[in-house]
């Protein structure tokens, strides 16, 4: 749904132009809608119904992080980096995502805007730009200051979580622009797995929901894609290790 509405003219009935045409296009092909996660309950007939998911469960969820052996580092409209607790967790904001699981993660609100920011100012070479870049260049100060942010946050996950057996990276920006993946690196001092899945947000929703109505055991069956490995490096430039990309 997400990436489909995104081709949609920009009126206020496009919301529902999306959903009428994935409707019948999922008609069509023979299929028929078993879960809506949000949204409107009559839209669709005889499909299970639930609430939407807390702010940014979707993505952490569809990146592939189902659970505390993982964290997930996710950049949309804004930043976060959490796991998925069978509690919650003190001096964090939990939100319940249902009765076995909490989202326990810190906010980056500053992240959101930093790859479009960079894009602006740079005429669209960002990737040029952070490859070359002088540290006290002014523009890198936004970049300099999320990446502190997501450190502060992982080291108050790791203590209260302990030590994950990877950290996953998901979202738009960081798969267009492997040199800020790598700053993130850098800045946590761990390894960075990027997850390739181009809409985690829904595809989180998507699983959940599936594990709800049964059609799945779990949100964790079906493996998200992965790709390039960044591991840290005390220089700034970006130096991309590949590995086990599925």
């Amino acid at each position: 749904m997400e990436g489909y509405s995104a081709q949609l003219p920009r009126r206020a009935d496009a919301e529902a132009d999306c959903l009428d045409e994935m409707q019948r296009l999922v008609q069509a092909a023979g299929f028929r809608v078993g879960a809506v996660v949000g949204g409107e309950r009559a839209l669709w007939q005889g499909a299970a119904w639930f609430r939407a998911l807390p702010e940014g469960a979707g993505a952490i969820l569809g990146s592939g992080c189902t659970g505390r052996e993982r964290f997930s580092l996710a950049i949309g409209a804004a930043g976060m980096l959490g796991t998925v607790s069978a509690t919650p967790v003190a001096d964090f904001g939990c939100a319940q995502i249902d009765e076995k699981r909490w989202l326990v993660a810190g906010a980056v609100p500053e992240a959101g805007g930093v790859y479009a920011t960079l894009r602006h100012e740079t005429k669209g070479s960002v990737e040029e730009f952070l490859e070359k870049a002088a540290e006290n260049d002014p523009l890198l100060a936004a970049v300099n200051a999320a990446g502190r942010r997501f450190r502060e946050i992982f080291e108050r996950l790791e203590r209260a979580m302990g030590t994950p057996g990877e950290v996953l990276a998901c979202g738009s920006a960081l798969l267009k622009s492997p040199a800020w993946t790598q700053r993130i690196a850098n800045a946590l001092g761990v390894p960075l797995t990027l997850s390739t899945e181009a809409e985690p947000a829904g595809r989180g929703a998507a699983l959940w929901a599936l594990e709800r109505i049964g059609a799945i055991e779990s949100v964790g069956a079906l493996g998200a894609s992965t790709g390039a490995v960044f591991r840290p490096v005390g220089t700034g430039r970006a130096s991309t290790t590949l590995e086990n990309t599925k």
